[in-house]
């Protein structure tokens, strides 16, 4: 049986009851909707739009090798960016009031081979609730090759991953979309939960696999009149470019070199309030250009999407101004990069702390 996690209560008057209300107000006083507004809406149109025309682009490719190359390589960008703009907002019910809408906008995971579905179970019930928080957030990679979190002991290779893991990373989308779906469905696990899948949600997974593998290779084979190993290769370059602008967009927020992973007492409970745990573990980045935001759907004012996850990232930008003023007020901290390459350097930094053992930091920390 898991352990039942329990944060403090926000009293009234208290840091996310204050904040809670500034952004309610937010919305009244300017009359907009918390969903995606009509710029937006054109946005993801836009992004749909491009990501089938490169598709039909590696299909059209008539003999030509470096044409199908690039699309494919583009497509592996535009397929993160149509995910995090559209089927992210989906799976949290953020894009539109109906939830019909909000299902297909989920399906736009489907479209990039792994599941609306499996990605919902994964990201709202296991990581949204428990972020950073060992065993119970499901996005937390501990492996022999791999770790996110602080060890005793870590094995000797991992003293190295900050120079390895990088590469790794380009295969990130392939693991995704040939394993980690898989072991999902065979182990019924999302992390601490026991799951039941049901016949439909079975059948649609099965059949988006088949459209997904159908589109980015059976038929480019067939209709590109490029040799099958030209396309192969474009598949597997689509999936490193894929899986390089995906770590860039959801490493940073939680896995940076201030990075905190609480764990619960032996009763499950937590030192914080849900919403100061929430900002104690996250952290927004690439903030200082708008266009870090436009393409990858504002999933980089993080601090904002975990206390918000049901608004749309279309109103972050301005909810981030509002968080801002109620931090300095409470004396919460909110952790911020605004340069994304800062971000990213400090994601590497603590890839390289966390294969040095406990001893070993608190040996540093004297010295210093």
């Amino acid at each position: 049986m898991s352990l039942k996690i329990k944060y403090k209560r926000d009293e009234e008057g208290g840091f996310f009851h204050t904040l809670n209300s500034r952004v309610d107000e937010y919305f009244r006083s300017n009359n907009i909707s918390k969903y995606s507004s009509a710029l937006s809406r054109l946005k993801a149109f836009f992004f749909l739009l491009v990501f089938l025309s490169l598709i039909t682009t590696i299909l059209l490719a008539n003999g030509s090798v470096a044409l199908l190359l690039i699309a494919f390589s583009v497509l592996g960008f535009f397929q993160i960016c149509l995910a995090l703009i559209l089927g992210h907002e989906g799976v949290h019910e953020s894009f539109s009031k109906s939830k019909k809408v909000n299902k297909a906008a989920s399906y736009a995971f489907d479209l990039i081979g792994t599941s609306g579905y499996l990605w919902g179970l994964r990201h709202v019930q296991s990581h949204h609730p428990y972020a950073s928080i060992p065993v119970m957030d499901v996005d937390i990679p501990d492996t022999d090759l791999v770790t996110f979190l602080p060890k005793e002991k870590p094995r000797k290779s991992i003293k190295f991953q900050f120079l390895y893991v990088p590469f790794l990373y380009l295969m990130y989308t392939l693991s995704v979309v040939f394993k980690r779906d898989a072991s999902d469905f065979i182990s019924k696990r999302i992390g601490h939960k026991t799951v039941s899948h049901s016949k439909r949600e079975i059948f649609e997974v099965i059949v988006a696999k088949i459209v997904y593998f159908s589109y980015t290779l059976v038929l480019p084979i067939l209709f590109s009149g490029v040799y099958w190993g030209w396309v192969v290769l474009g598949f597997v370059l689509m999936h490193f470019v894929a899986s390089i602008t995906a770590a860039v967009a959801l490493f940073p927020a939680h896995n940076h070199i201030d990075s905190k992973f609480p764990e619960p007492d032996g009763d499950g409970n937590m030192e914080m309030t849900w919403a100061e745990h929430q900002m104690f573990v996250t952290m927004d980045f690439g903030t200082k250009w708008k266009v870090v935001g436009f393409f990858f759907g504002g999933i980089n004012y993080h601090a904002v999407h975990h206390l918000f996850p049901s608004i749309s990232h279309i109103h972050f930008h301005d909810i981030q101004k509002i968080l801002r003023k109620t931090c300095k007020e409470f004396n919460v901290e909110h952790k911020e990069e605004p340069y994304l390459f800062k971000a990213l350097y400090s994601h590497l930094m603590f890839l390289k702390s966390q294969g040095i053992s406990k001893k070993e930091i608190h040996h540093m920390g004297e010295v210093m």
